[in-house]
């Protein structure tokens, strides 16, 4: 037999099959290890942004602020402490800054730092996390090592709520409501028929802006 057919022969073959089946089990593991991990870190991340914004949620509406007594951080902590994120505690720590929203070049509200105001209040959470579940096989081939940690953070920040963008303000007028009805029928295509109480609260609807004009201006960038 030649030496050619001899390595085109089945044994040959099977071992090649082998070989490429192991190649293709271990990449899968990878895989794997890989969604693991990065879906552990995605739900730590998400269940620490539900912590700070709960926080922050309840210091501002809870009429927190940075002075005297500094019950922002004493509210946002309670709130963390309800929702199992203990500080302090291992690698868990809680900022807290009250300051102002403004609104900026691009439309969009930035917070500045400024403990002599409270309208609006700002939490950050932190947690430190072991960076990969599986490090101790990525330490044999020169990875990070087995025991490292990751810190993440979430940042949310809560105002007072303003005033309103527009008032709408019902008055009680006494109307043939006989005459209302039929009007509606003809329109509807179909039988309206509404008592007196129904139609006091719908009558004599006046408007007032307030700022709703000042707010399309900045929504539009116009003068």
């Amino acid at each position: 037999m030649s030496p050619r057919l001899q390595f085109c022969g089945p044994s040959r073959q099977r071992g090649a099959i082998g070989l490429m089946a192991a190649l293709t089990f271990a990449l899968a593991l990878v895989f794997l290890l890989v969604v693991i991990d990065s879906g552990r870190l995605y739900l730590e991340k998400r269940n620490l942004q539900r912590v700070a914004d709960m926080a922050a949620l309840e210091a501002a509406t809870r009429g927190g602020d940075c002075g005297v007594g500094t019950t922002a951080l004493i509210y946002a902590t309670a709130s963390a402490q309800r929702n199992n994120f203990t500080v302090p505690g291992a690698d868990r720590t809680l900022a807290v800054a009250c300051g102002a929203l403004t609104v900026g070049a691009n439309n969009l509200r930035v917070f500045g730092v400024d403990p002599s105001k409270s309208e609006a209040i700002r939490v950050i959470a932190s947690h430190g996390v072991p960076q990969s579940l599986v490090g101790g096989i990525g330490a044999m081939f020169g990875g990070v090592p087995a025991n490292s940690t990751i810190t993440l953070s979430a940042t949310a920040v809560a105002g007072l709520p303003g005033p309103p963008v527009a008032q709408l303000t019902i008055r009680s007028t006494l109307v043939d409501v006989n005459l209302l009805n039929g009007f509606l029928s003809a329109l509807a295509g179909a039988s309206i028929n509404l008592p007196v109480a129904s139609w006091n609260g719908l009558l004599g609807a006046d408007i007032n802006l307030l700022k709703y004009m000042d707010q399309l201006a900045i929504d539009l960038q116009v003068t």
